[in-house]
């Protein structure tokens, strides 16, 4: 099947289905995973569909209906099964290809999250390079929360050197999500370390005392055959004019590229000022990210990120 008709024939499955996942739309169209992803990428541009977390769903309602589908691929919901959070929080975890999301409260009677009674936590000093943190302790608490909720039961997760990571690992220290968590940064080991629910892999290799995390070609070697469902990435600064997602660090960069390459789902964690700065090294695109996780209510931020055909995930 050629490119054209294969998009012709994902057009077709959501008006038909509503919503469909990219491996539900990969099987039906036998092709790959990545393919149906630059697909819903080049659709979503043309203003054909909207993408979700996982998945894409039609613009505006069936033919014989008057309100759209509101619900997730095949009726499981926004995210599709074992994609978000628990059950009892679906509705925080919807995902939008639009301008904003902002999630709705907890409903009484369900699981506190981490940050309900977050036990004291140190500010990051990780990742410093030298410079003055532009970002505030706040914003990065919000992407963190947002990014929390991303992470399941039983998922393999990648925390790569970046101070919202080192506020991540906290809630999930303070939570009780059973999880694996593979890292380079020296500040995540330290905050998991000794928790009964984490399984916790140190990448090792060379230790950057400048950026307390390892970096370079042994680490690079050692990440090679590691396999992650969800990867949370923090970068520098971020183009929406070219898509450059850019680092200041040539060999933190090239780290971040491997784990994007072997996550299944990476995620960028931007906090608003991020897309305001630009740094010397670009190591991925905006495409090559699932969504992008920022606490950001500028329209013409997220009206980019839209452009992109990315999900833009609105921090708590």
């Amino acid at each position: 099947m050629f490119r054209r008709e294969r998009r012709e024939r994902i057009v077709a499955l959501l008006e038909e289905r509503g919503s469909a996942t990219v491996e539900e739309l990969a099987e039906l169209c036998h092709a790959s995973v990545d393919s149906i992803r630059k697909d819903l990428q080049q659709l979503v541009r043309e203003g054909r569909c909207e993408r979700y977390y996982g998945g894409a769903r039609r613009i505006g309602p069936p033919p014989d209906q008057g309100t759209p589908n509101q619900g997730g691929p095949l009726g499981q919901g926004a995210f599709g099964q074992g994609a978000g959070a628990d059950d009892a929080h679906a509705n925080e975890n919807e995902l939008i290809g639009g301008p904003s999301l902002v999630p709705t409260a907890l409903p009484s009677g369900t699981r506190p999250w981490p940050w309900d009674n977050p036990a004291p936590s140190t500010e990051p000093v990780s990742a410093s390079r030298g410079r003055p943190d532009v970002v505030s302790q706040e914003a990065r608490l919000s992407v963190a929360r947002r990014a929390y909720l991303e992470i399941n039961d039983g998922d393999a997760v990648f925390l790569d050197v970046s101070r919202t990571n080192a506020l991540l690992a906290d809630l999930i220290a303070q939570g009780d999500k059973h999880v694996i968590v593979t890292t380079n940064m020296m500040e995540v080991i330290q905050r998991l370390s000794g928790k009964p629910h984490v399984t916790l892999v140190s990448t090792g290799g060379y230790l950057n005392v400048q950026l307390n995390g390892f970096l370079g070609s042994a680490t690079i070697s050692l990440l090679e055959p590691l396999l992650f469902s969800k990867a949370f990435i923090g970068a520098d600064g971020v183009n929406l004019t070219n898509a450059a997602v850019t680092t200041d660090s040539i060999d933190a960069g090239e780290v971040k590229e491997r784990v994007i390459h072997n996550a299944s789902y990476p995620f960028l964690l931007a906090e608003e000022q991020k897309f305001r700065m630009s740094h010397r090294f670009r190591f991925a695109t905006v495409t090559d990210f699932c969504a992008v996780i920022t606490d950001t209510d500028d329209p013409e931020i997220l009206a980019g990120i839209a452009r992109q055909g990315v999900a833009a995930l609105r921090a708590l």
